[in-house]
């Protein structure tokens, strides 16, 4: 499609992180009529200076988007909403944006997991929802400002419903300077979304450690690798195809975790981890050690649920999100977990294997 066919969107970014921050500074650099929502003190820092996109390549880039920290600012009709807000906001971010009742705006679902678009499509139908991923690991640097890790992946788009036409949405991402990619099933994209986003996630969170160092022993990767195999029985359970992402062979990975020796598997996985990442901490062991809340439900907890629903056992994810919800609420000290992967093996089961 030509760049004169594609007309300028008016983007409402549902939650100005990391993500939003990121999505938004490329679509209105890129000519697109961009409003952030977020936190007041972000948005204030947006007003004063700007929304600043820092890349690994040393390019500074500087946009001036509308930034509001109240729905009720943004007045008319938008095209889009991308909800970038943390999976267990996803109640609230529907509440409001019932209340605003927009008609017509195509409502595109950034978040980790795999079970914000239902919930969307429950309260706006499926018609205008549309599931989407981000396989570029970002970050915020400052209020106002976030960090590209890499460049290396893009985003994927899968409809929520089969008549939905996509194509057009997918260039303007792609003359937004996404590489955007279009897939048939959204819960194939998710859960294939979910295994990366597992991988030294709820384990680096728990020991206080990198992600490189989890994977690189052999009593961490035994963890690992156990729980990866758990996400990918449910998935098999639930009839769903592991799928190539953006920057990502996630099917080979999945052989490679299932039937690969743990020697050649393990420094491999240790490698490719820590350059995915970039210098981005896992985002559970971010949001514990600044005391945020977690997304247990988006992670372990999404795999034990679907896990119970179709018969699959997942009691290394359930260790792990029990844990992870103990550190949280201070039944648990992280001082007594730091780098204790005698008791993480303990509680995952794998010390008696």
């Amino acid at each position: 499609m030509p760049m004169e066919a594609v007309a300028a969107r008016r983007i409402l970014v549902f939650g100005a992180g990391a993500v939003g921050g990121y999505l938004g500074a490329m679509l209105s650099a890129f000519g697109h009529e961009v409003i952030l929502l977020g936190r007041p003190p972000v948005m204030e820092a947006i007003q004063r200076h700007g929304l600043t996109l820092l890349r690994p390549d040393g390019l500074r880039l500087t946009t001036w988007p509308r930034a509001v920290s109240d729905l009720d600012a943004v007045e008319g009709e938008v095209d889009a909403v991308f909800l970038t807000v943390k999976a267990y906001d996803t109640e609230a971010a529907i509440a409001a944006l019932q209340r605003k009742g927009w008609s017509s705006a195509l409502l595109f679902c950034w978040q980790n997991g795999v079970e914000g678009e239902t919930r969307l499509a429950a309260a706006f139908g499926a018609s205008r929802v549309v599931a989407g991923t981000l396989t570029q690991p970002v970050s915020v640097a400052a209020p106002g400002v976030v960090r590209l890790e890499r460049t290396r992946g893009g985003l994927g788009l899968a409809p929520m419903a089969p008549d939905q036409a996509l194509r057009e949405w997918r260039t303007i991402l792609q003359l937004a300077g996404f590489s955007t990619r279009l897939y048939a099933d959204p819960l194939e994209m998710k859960w294939s979304k979910l295994l990366l986003n597992l991988i030294a996630n709820a384990t680096c969170a728990i020991l206080d450690w990198p992600t490189g160092q989890v994977l690189r022993d052999p009593r961490t990767f035994a963890v690992e690798r156990a729980a990866f195999r758990e996400a990918l029985m449910v998935m098999r359970a639930l009839g769903l195809r592991v799928v190539p992402l953006p920057g990502y062979p996630v099917p080979l990975l999945a052989w490679a975790m299932a039937h690969g020796p743990a020697p050649l598997v393990r420094p491999l996985l240790a490698a490719l981890g820590a350059r995915g990442r970039g210098g981005k901490l896992p985002s559970l062991h971010q949001d514990l050690r600044r005391g945020a809340r977690l997304e247990i439900e988006a992670y372990s907890g999404a795999v034990v649920r679907h896990g119970a629903r179709v018969g699959v056992p997942t009691p290394v994810h359930a260790a792990l999100a029990r844990i992870l919800e103990d550190l949280a609420s201070g039944r648990e000290d992280p001082e007594a977990w730091r780098g204790n992967v005698a008791a993480l093996l303990e509680r995952t089961g794998l010390g008696r294997a």
